[in-house]
This record gives C-alpha cells, structure tokens and sequence, in this order.
C-alpha cells in the first residue's frame, strides 16, 4: 500500500486542521506542517558559484576519462548525478506548489 504526505504551509493553519481531520481515519496519509524556515543558503550567489564549480569539475572528470578511453567511476557515478538532479527537481516543484496551492501532496514508495 502507497503512503501518501500532505505538506501544508505555515501560512495556512486552517487547511492544515482540515486536512488533518479529514485524513484522520487513513492509516496511509500524514498531514505536517512545513517546518523550512527561510533559505537553508544564506547567499544564493555562492550557491550559484558551486554549482558552476561542480559542473566545471564534472565536466574535466568526463573529458580526462574520454581521453584515457573510460567510464568516470562507471554508471554508478551517473546515476548518482541524475538521481541527485531529479531531487532538486522535485523539491523545486514542492516548493512551487506550497507557494501557490499551500501544500503539497506527495506520494511515497
């Protein structure tokens, strides 16, 4: 059985009630309020300059591994770098959705 999350916002203390009257029966759905409190990166430009050195890094590794004719620390390594992108990708969308709607639901494996 699928569980599922609802992330109510903080700045929407009557939905979360609600929602959480509402599921109160479902052993399968939780209700929480988002506990965030402003941007975990103090200055975005540095976190802007990491990225860049990050991908900078990323890409130096790629190009000496293609000149000695392998793989960087095979598919592994790969995957790692897609899985991580597509975690900034969600959480990109939660965010976008506690903004606009005030919660995000979200379904868990």
């Amino acid at each position: 059985m699928a569980k599922h999350l609802f992330i109510v916002s903080r700045q929407q203390p009557d939905l979360f009630f609600y929602l959480s009257r509402e599921f109160s029966a479902e052993s399968d759905v939780t209700v929480i309020v988002d506990r965030r409190q402003g941007q975990r990166r103090a200055n975005e430009q540095r976190a802007a300059k990491e990225a860049r050195a990050a991908n900078e890094e990323r890409a130096a590794n790629e190009e000496r591994a293609a000149n000695e004719g392998r793989a960087v620390n095979g598919d592994r390594a790969l995957a790692r770098a897609n899985r991580r992108q597509s975690d900034r990708r969600r959480k990109a969308e939660l965010v976008g959705q506690l903004s606009t709607l005030g919660y995000a639901f979200v379904r868990l494996a």
